[in-house]
Parts: C-alpha cells; sequence; structure tokens
C-alpha cells in the first residue's frame, strides 16, 4: 500500500493539517512534532504528487537562486557552498532550486532570467553583490527574495548576513596575540557591505589594543573598488612594502587576497610568518591546501545558505511577515600563516 498523508498522521500521532503544516514549511508546530513528522515520512518513503500540492498553495515549486556571473570566477568556492547548502535544505521540501547568474550591468528588459521572465519561481535568494534594479525589479512585481551576504543600506529586505565585524576584530587580535604590533589590511571591493565592516572592525581592533601607534606606521591600509583577486593582494603589499615602514602582519579581506599576498611574499624572499604573518576571511576550500596553509576567518557557508532558505519558504509562506535579518557566526582558523 502506497503511504499517504492520512497514513503518516496516524503512524506519527497526529492530525493530518499538522502533516500538512510540516510538508509545506509552515509555522506553527513545535519543533520535536515536526521532526517526528519528518521522520515518519522519510520512513514510509512518501513522496507528495507535486502537482497537487503546488496546484493547493498556487505555487511554482522552484526557488531562484541568482548570482552576479563575476563570482564564479574568483570567489566562486564560496557561493557554491552557499548553494550547496540551500540545496541541501531543499531535499526534505517540495521545492527544486534553479540557478542562473547575471551581469552587474544587468538589463531588466534583456537580461531578465528566464525563470523570473516566465514566473516559474515562488521567490528567490540573490547571493553576493546583485544589481539594484534587479532587487526593484523583485519589489515591485512582489517577487518573494532574499539577500545573502548583501545589503542595500537605507533598504529593509530579508537578508542572511556573516558577522564580518566579529570576523575582522577577532582577525586583528589574533594578531596582536601572536606578538605582531604592526598590523596592515588589504581590501579590494571596498563599497561592498560585507568588506566595509570587515575594514571597520580593523581600525576599530587597531586603536581599541593601542597597535600601530608609530607615528612612522600609521599609513598600513591599501583599499580599492574592484572586485578581490589575488592581482590585487599582488599589487596591495606591493604598496605596502613600497612605502618602506614596519610591518610584521598584514589582515585581508578575503582568502582570495592573502594567497596573492603570499605568492608575492615568497617572491620577494620573505618568510611567511617569520617576517609577515597573514590572516584571510572566508575559509575557502584553497585556504587549507595553500603552502603555507593559511590562517582564516570560517565562514560556514553551507550555514548561510541554509538560512537564506529557509527564511525564504517562510516569507513565501508568510507574505506579511516583516522583513529580517539574520547573522551568521564566524570562528578563526589557526593555520600556519600566523
Amino acid at each position: 500500500m502506497k503511504p499517504t498523508i492520512k497514513i503518516i498522521a496516524k503512524q506519527a500521532g497526529v492530525s493530518t493539517a499538522t502533516v500538512s503544516l510540516v510538508m509545506n514549511e509552515r509555522p506553527g508546530v513545535s519543533a520535536e512534532t515536526r521532526e517526528l513528522v519528518k521522520t515518519t515520512i522519510t520512513e514510509l518513503n512518501y513522496h507528495p504528487k507535486r502537482s497537487a500540492s503546488q496546484l493547493a498553495r498556487k505555487q511554482t515549486g522552484n526557488i531562484g537562486f541568482i548570482i552576479w556571473e563575476d563570482h564564479f570566477s574568483e570567489i566562486e568556492m564560496f557561493y557554491s557552498q552557499c548553494f550547496l547548502g540551500i540545496e541541501l535544505a531543499s531535499r526534505d521540501s517540495d521545492y527544486y532550486i534553479l540557478l542562473t547568474t547575471v551581469k552587474l550591468d544587468f538589463n531588466t528588459s534583456t537580461d531578465l532570467p528566464r525563470f523570473l521572465k516566465y514566473g516559474d519561481v515562488d521567490g528567490v535568494v540573490l547571493a553576493g553583490r546583485v544589481p539594484h534594479n534587479l532587487v526593484n525589479m523583485l519589489e515591485k512585481r512582489k517577487i518573494p527574495f532574499v539577500l545573502l551576504d548583501y545589503d542595500i543600506p537605507g533598504k529593509l529586505h530579508n537578508k542572511v548576513l556573516i558577522d564580518n565585524y566579529s570576523g575582522g576584530y577577532t582577525a586583528v587580535q589574533k594578531l596582536a596575540e601572536k606578538g605582531r604590533k604592526n598590523i596592515a589590511y588589504i581590501g579590494g571591493s571596498a563599497d561592498h557591505p560585507s568588506i566595509k565592516e570587515r575594514y571597520r572592525a580593523y581600525t576599530t581592533a587597531i586603536k581599541d589594543l593601542k597597535l600601530n601607534v608609530d607615528d612612522t606606521n600609521l599609513d598600513l591600509v591599501y583599499q580599492t573598488e574592484p572586485e578581490i583577486t589575488r592581482e590585487i593582494g599582488t599589487e596591495g603589499i606591493n604598496a605596502l612594502l613600497a612605502k618602506n615602514i614596519p610591518m610584521d602582519a598584514v589582515f585581508c579581506a578575503n582568502d582570495t587576497l592573502a594567497i596573492g599576498v603570499i605568492q608575492e611574499l615568497k617572491r620577494q624572499k620573505y618568510e611567511v610568518p617569520q617576517d609577515i604573518a597573514v590572516m584571510g576571511f572566508d575559509d575557502i576550500y584553497a585556504a587549507r591546501f595553500h603552502t603555507p596553509p593559511l590562517t582564516t576567518i570560517h565562514v560556514p557557508k553551507m550555514d548561510l545558505g541554509k538560512e537564506a532558505y529557509k527564511l525564504l519558504v517562510e516569507t513565501i509562506n508568510n507574505p506579511e511577515q516583516r522583513p529580517q535579518t539574520r547573522v551568521i557566526g564566524v570562528d578563526c582558523i589557526c593555520r600556519e600563516t600566523t
């Protein structure tokens, strides 16, 4: 006999309405009951008919994941892990995840993803830097969306953010604990909200910990507007070395930059960390396998994706819910570059 909602409800000892709430990711069910129902569904190998359940809710059963195309060139490993988190979170639900990229000079008339053009999604996760006119279009069409690792100042949107400030402060603090007193900062994408917070944390920590106090080493910052690349890390460390001021550590706005910094320091015969320690941020896959392995701030990327999925589904099911901001914590992973 094929399992039905009635059979699931009977075995779990709950009502069919409770089973429906759990299957549709709606509130009003305790965590214990929700877990019991999900376990029963798995044990009975129940698969609802998509057409029936989605027609009942007037939904497509699809969620879009949109990312700026350049993110797949330099920091693909970061956002691909976020995407994987969303995909994993959706496996116990009735949603398919659709992925597409957009250009930063996005035109709503000519560049609209097909699933938005034809109304084939119930909501969208926007990852990283995204075109603001795309956000405006989603608002006008009343399509639920969540910003992942991005924020638009002055706007109330659903968003899932990294605790960038805490991570940046911890990075400087850890370097100071290692005895480093002249700590530089290198960052690209200076207008990105996450990078701004990391830089703000750096400047605050330098002041709080009374570092870089010598009159000759106050100018240990290299910032630029373009997206973060290894080449910017190379340019940044060369610019700082050219100033001929004391420097015994560098905090980089992300791991891609840090890898560029290390490669250039090694090329110039500096020893890492003996001469200059290097700290990254993100803990991308390459960080642990680099030579030497990179000390960095670990961001739980799959957790970011899972939380973005959870918030989006809540918003789809409760369209009147006020926009929320959820922050994912980070921690420091100490390896050989410090």
